[in-house]
């Protein structure tokens, strides 16, 4: 019995000192080590630009945390995106360049310059070494990433988020009015004139403004153009498929901007479009507007609203043509690229993995306890008064988001119940059976469009701003004179580059990878 016990006992002792050294072998590849030596973290160093509203904390604690973790040691560079073109040439040209560098690309036509340039590594050869992130992404979506000279990859994609602008109502007015969801532009109208007439919000006051955008620009006004027939895009020549037109010079646009004129002139359209400084959002959320025009993310920022009931309704009709989302022919809005002279590339693209793969949680909502908990299998933000600040997640920590997150409710549970981010991606399917692809191939350059692309914008937003807010002007006589400026700006000269340089005019297609 004592010699069975011995041998038992012997047999544990081994058995604990095995697990005990697998135990501190996989600690040690955890923490990057390697025959008992420890790696020290890989230094990357990256330069970003942050949108307005976004902001960066340098040091926070969850930037300790995610360096530890991911063992690395992290310098961001962050430029308010104003100014980012002039601090990312000032860089290029004294040669100090972060070991990842965000740019517009591959939208940014001056992008493939940088690439000429030998500025930009490509990854071909790097990437088949981090599978997960390859897998982040359908091969559909790396294609798009192909430089169209020599077909390799340059960078890592950021995909833009789903959706154009789509049409969001106060329910709770059209309950209160007895009104039923429009389904037509004209069905709209008699909403927009019940909005204007009845005190819907009932204060007695006739302070309400029926419809707004949140585009301040001139631009906004293009989400009402499909319904007249127009792609303000690029697109096919009726009758001739390998030739592209530019909608916004097209002489339909002459109905829709009669009719747009027409509803401001009536009270129907926000007074202050296109000269105020208050966005339509901001106007929405305070209460005083019924219906407003808006990418359809923005819906997150309106269903948590205490104060009202509000709905996306579904693409409205007119004259045969239906409300379509303008949508660009490429899904990628930027990309982290890794400078060629980065002394360690592979731990720069091992740190964009990690943000899709152990990182993730990290990234997109800090630290459980923190910033959020788990509700029922979900994580819930808590209350940004409630966050403690060193463990918040900040935009400037997030490089990109996995493509599957894009097709998901976790992509909005961040921000609202999973019951309205269902809805959400609902409607979102639901808006995105009605696309206006853009065919403009942007990852192509057309010099005139280069050189000459503010000017010309410039020509088209006063014209369209004038045939709005010119009361007793002629719209018809506004937009040919707008037409011949723009030709003679230079327009006629792009839309050959554009069809001579352009050899694929296909219609675009791309699909977000799901989970």
């Amino acid at each position: 019995m004592k010699r069975k016990h011995v041998i038992a006992t012997t047999v544990m002792v081994l058995t604990a000192a095995s697990l005990a050294a697998c135990t501190s072998t996989e600690e040690k590849k955890l923490a990057g080590t390697q025959e008992g030596t420890v790696k020290p973290p890989a230094k990357i160093s990256i330069f970003k630009y942050l949108s307005p509203g976004q902001t960066y904390h340098p040091d926070s604690e969850l930037e300790k945390i995610i360096e530890k973790d991911a063992n690395v040691d992290l310098t961001y560079e962050t430029v308010p995106s104003a100014e980012y073109k002039t601090k990312l040439s000032v860089k290029l040209a004294g040669g100090d360049l972060s070991d990842i560098i965000v740019t517009n690309s591959p939208g940014d036509p001056e992008h493939n310059t940088l690439i000429d340039q030998g500025v930009f590594l490509a990854l071909d050869e790097l990437l088949p070494k981090f599978p997960k992130l390859k897998e982040a992404f359908s091969e559909k979506t790396w294609n798009f990433m192909k430089s169209p000279k020599d077909g390799k990859i340059y960078g890592v994609p950021v995909l833009r988020d789903r959706g154009g602008n789509g049409i969001v109502i106060r329910k709770d007015w059209l309950d209160k009015l007895g009104l039923k969801v429009p389904k037509t532009l004209d069905e709209l109208v008699v909403v927009l004139t019940a909005f204007r007439d009845k005190d819907p919000d009932g204060n007695g006051q006739n302070d309400t403004i029926p419809l707004t955008l949140t585009d301040i620009q001139a631009s906004g006004l293009y989400a009402f153009f499909p319904l007249f027939g127009i792609n303000p895009g690029w697109s096919p020549t009726p009758g001739d498929a390998n030739k592209l037109q530019y909608g916004l010079i097209q002489p339909e646009a002459k109905e829709a901007m009669s009719f747009l004129r027409d509803l401001r002139l009536k009270g129907l359209l926000d007074q202050d479009l296109l000269v105020g400084k208050t966005s339509g959002l901001d106007k929405f959320k305070s209460g005083k507007v019924g219906v407003i025009v808006t990418t359809l993310g923005n819906y997150r920022q309106v269903v948590v609203l205490p104060n009202m009931k509000a709905e996306i309704i579904d693409p409205i009709t007119h004259g045969g043509n239906v409300w379509k989302v303008a949508t660009p022919a490429i899904p990628i809005s930027r990309t982290n690229q890794i400078s060629s002279k980065s002394k360690n590339p592979e731990a720069a693209l091992g740190y964009l993995e990690y943000q899709l793969t152990r990182g993730f949680d990290y990234i997109q909502y800090g630290v459980e306890g923190k910033t959020y908990s788990i509700q029922n299998g979900v994580k819930v933000p808590f209350p940004e008064d409630k966050k403690d600040p060193q463990y918040n997640t900040t935009v400037g920590l997030e490089m990109l988001q996995p493509e599957w997150l894009f097709s998901d409710p976790e992509k909005y549970t961040k921000f609202i119940p999973k019951e309205a981010a269902e809805y959400l991606l609902g409607k979102l399917d639901t808006y995105e059976k009605n696309i206006n692809y853009d065919y403009l191939r942007s990852n192509i350059a057309i010099p005139t469009l280069l050189e000459k692309s503010t000017v010309l914008r410039q020509i088209l937003d006063e014209g369209y701003t004038k045939m709005l807010l010119d009361s007793k002007g002629d719209v018809n006589k506004t937009f040919d004179e707008m037409v011949v400026k723009w030709r003679n700006g230079g327009g006629d000269k792009a839309i050959e580059e554009v069809n001579s340089l352009q050899k694929d005019k296909s219609e675009p297609s791309f699909y977000y990878k799901r989970k």
